[in-house]
């Protein structure tokens, strides 16, 4: 009970915090976050910045398609992919042990009763999993109750490496794609990178329908 506590404790520091330097800004929060982005692109520690985003993301409930778009916009292509994928599993990891620290076997099984998906998701962990990054649905969606339904944490793990590679990639190039100011919305697009990224999102969602229609529930956990 103390941890679930401490944990709680946190998310409302951290979400009280990124309000109050969004005021502080006078900016709404998509304009504060696109702030500190931009902002992290000049400085020497961006890629520790950028890491720390993944990191703190699952509390402050951003998608993970912003981090990995910041990341090929702070970085660039390739260094932006290679931080995503350990900042995907590292984010990823936070999620599942926010759900295993709230959730109990009790719990869990009335979950399965009220959700049948649920159910899906500890049966056929690794597919549905995959399914769910394939999809580019909130990654909080199958993190979460992944740590609830306390699957296998390899199991996870390998499930968030396959799903997310095509769409992480895609993201990340459309972010290394973009030069300008985010805030004062003066960009400039690389079409060659941005329409490769595109063809990566058509290919992540034809994978995504055919692992469903094969599914014998026609669905995943979204993610």
């Amino acid at each position: 009970m103390a941890f679930r506590v401490l944990a709680l404790i946190i998310w409302s520091l951290l979400l009280a915090a990124f309000w109050q330097g969004a005021q502080q800004a006078d900016a709404g929060p998509l304009d504060y976050l696109l702030a500190s982005i931009e902002n992290l692109a000049t400085r020497p520690w961006a890629p520790a910045g950028v890491l720390a985003l993944y990191l703190i993301r699952p509390l402050l409930l951003v998608p993970i398609t912003v981090v990995n778009l910041a990341s090929g916009f702070v970085l660039g292509a390739l260094p932006g992919l290679a931080l995503a994928m350990t900042g995907t599993l590292a984010s990823a990891s936070m999620g599942y042990g926010i759900g295993r620290l709230l959730g109990t076997v009790g719990l869990a099984g009335d979950l399965i009763g009220r959700w049948p998906l649920l159910g899906t998701l500890r049966r056929r962990s690794f597919e549905s999993v995959v399914a769910g990054g394939l999809m580019y649905l909130h990654a909080d969606a199958v993190n979460l109750p992944a740590g609830l339904m306390r699957i296998r944490f390899p199991v996870f793990l390998a499930g968030i490496a396959v799903g997310n590679t095509l769409t992480m990639t895609s993201a990340v190039l459309a972010g290394a794609s973009v030069e300008g100011s985010l805030v004062e919305a003066t960009v400039a697009v690389d079409g060659t990178t941005l329409w490769f990224a595109l063809g990566l999102f058509a290919v992540s969602l034809a994978l995504a329908s055919w692992l469903r229609r094969r599914s014998p529930t026609h669905g995943a956990v979204p993610r």
